[in-house]
């Protein structure tokens, strides 16, 4: 596969993988929660005792500030010796550190690559203290990520007939691009490592069917840059997987089945690279056809970052460590579906954080790893705004209000939000011949709408379901209707408790 191809497949991953977060057959909704920004003491969050996540930023340059390509890096001898006389001055410091605040740094990552940073968790009283040893840059507060939702149940993917046509997946795969060859590196909540669609006996009959020599990332690679890593003791799982790393808890179980942190980490890695054949005893089958799920690029490697796990989950320092060793690894695409809550701000301590995702967005520093962040999951700015006025009336459809945070705010950071989603399905009723009214349920309680089949007489009310509305209607006309009410300043459930006495058939 040539360079430029591997290019513009890594940016369809991209697109894929941040418009999949939008489909509802497998939609999920990232919710983050990030902490806050330091106070002024007489206003501090934590108490001076209190343990906080730091960044502990030193003042030489990291690794590849120094001119050093990101391209094979883990070949680059001279870089290496870098990182290592980095690893050693970032000892000193600490021992600097240490005598400052006499205790020992509880350190959970040392950062070279990327940046010069020694990742701690101290006592919120002795950041001064740190800030003043010979040598420190910066100290800032780490943000903290929680794990994105998991998906309804009851929903199934369907990307072979939605998402594939979407980004042009399927005429890529006509021209014999299917990922084959591709690293894709999935910063998430882990995989069901197990999983039909990631099974490595139907991934390499799939590799046997495109023909080509394929120069695929083996055991032996991994074992021969492991020193390299900042997840050291990662493990080979497969063919398909041949790097898993659990960067919370620091071990080697990626699977999300053992913690509370859900399966998006599967859903997004099925949306990068489900395998195109299903194992079926002996023989394989079409994945499309069958379980109607399929990656946009299906011949591609997963590498698996877990950066939510027993521990919680994912400081901005955690998925950094996991970035850095994407690119040691030479991965093509890393996706982080991960970020706050709070739609379009930034926080001044992620600035540095901040600045490194800038640089991975550049072509002329980062000319083969595409880095995507997840945008658009938490609705938008006017939803969140006072409905008792007209405020969320004159932004609601305003393109410029921001629906993702920090790390997607970031100036630079590569988000792709769905603007017109092909792949929306739901329920719907029909009525006056050929009007579609697409509804979801509201509660456990009473009958679902989805539980009354057949064909009913309906009531069409152009109006906001008021009692008074449906008394002037009367009692006869309303009672075993399907009742259909357009959107107002009632909620639904002021128009279903306006509408009980009327013993309508659904509403």
């Amino acid at each position: 596969m040539n360079f430029h191809f591997k290019k513009l497949l890594a940016l369809l991953l991209a697109l894929a993988l941040t418009l999949g977060l939008a489909l509802p057959a497998g939609a999920l909704e990232d919710r983050g929660e990030e902490s806050a920004p330091e106070a002024p003491a007489d206003q501090a969050p934590y108490a001076l005792t209190d343990l906080v996540r730091v960044s502990i930023e030193l003042e030489e340059p990291a690794t590849l500030d120094r001119g050093y390509s990101m391209e094979h890096i883990a070949e680059n001898t001279e870089a290496l010796r870098c990182r290592d006389s980095l690893k050693q001055k970032q000892a000193e410091a600490q021992a600097r550190i240490e005598a400052a605040i006499g205790s020992k740094l509880d350190v959970k990552w040392n950062l070279t690559l990327l940046m010069n940073l020694i990742s701690a968790e101290v006592r919120y009283g002795d950041l001064d203290a740190i800030r003043a040893v010979p040598g420190v840059k910066s100290v800032f507060l780490e943000n903290q990520y929680e794990a994105p939702k998991d998906a309804e149940e009851g929903e199934h993917p369907n990307t072979a007939n939605t998402s594939t046509f979407m980004v042009g997946a399927a005429d890529t795969w006509a021209e014999g691009y299917t990922g084959v060859g591709s690293r894709v590196a999935i910063i998430d909540t882990g995989l069901d490592t197990s999983h039909q669609s990631v099974n490595a006996d139907a991934f390499n009959y799939a590799i046997q069917q495109t023909g080509k020599s394929v120069s695929l990332f083996t055991s032996a690679n991994l074992s021969s840059i492991k020193s390299q890593l900042n997840g050291s003791g990662a493990s080979y799982v497969s063919a398909k997987i041949p790097f898993g790393y659990n960067y919370v808890d620091n071990n080697t179980t990626i699977t999300h089945l053992n913690d509370t942190q859900g399966e998006h980490g599967s859903h997004v890695a099925g949306i990068a690279a489900a395998n195109r054949f299903i194992k079926s005893g002996s023989s394989y089958v079409d994945a499309a056809s069958t379980v109607h799920a399929v990656g946009m690029a299906p011949d591609a490697q997963l590498f698996v970052m877990k950066v939510f796990g027993s521990g919680g989950g994912a400081y901005d320092s955690d998925y950094m460590a996991a970035i850095e060793d994407a690119i040691v690894l030479g991965c093509d695409a890393v996706n982080l579906s991960l970020g706050s809550a709070v739609q379009g701000f930034t926080y001044s301590s992620t600035s540095s954080y901040q600045a490194i995702l800038n640089k991975l967005a550049n072509p002329s520093s980062n000319p083969n790893m595409v880095t995507s962040i997840s945008a658009g999951n938490s609705f938008d700015f006017a939803y969140f705004l006072d409905t008792s006025t007209y405020a969320r009336d004159l932004y609601i459809q305003d393109v410029y209000m921001h629906t993702g945070g920090s790390p997607g705010s970031f100036v630079n950071s590569l988000c792709v939000a769905s603007a017109d989603n092909t792949g929306v399905t739901g329920a719907p009723l029909i009525f006056n011949g050929n009007q579609n009214v697409f509804y979801a349920e509201t509660d456990s309680s009473g009958a679902k709408m989805s539980t009354v089949a057949g064909t009913y007489d309906y009531v069409y009310i152009d109006g906001v379901g008021s009692t008074a509305e449906y008394s002037a209607l009367g009692s006869t006309l309303l009672r075993n209707k399907v009742v259909i009410v357009n959107r107002g300043e009632l909620s639904f459930y002021e128009k279903g408790n306006n509408l009980k006495s009327y013993s309508p058939k659904a509403l």
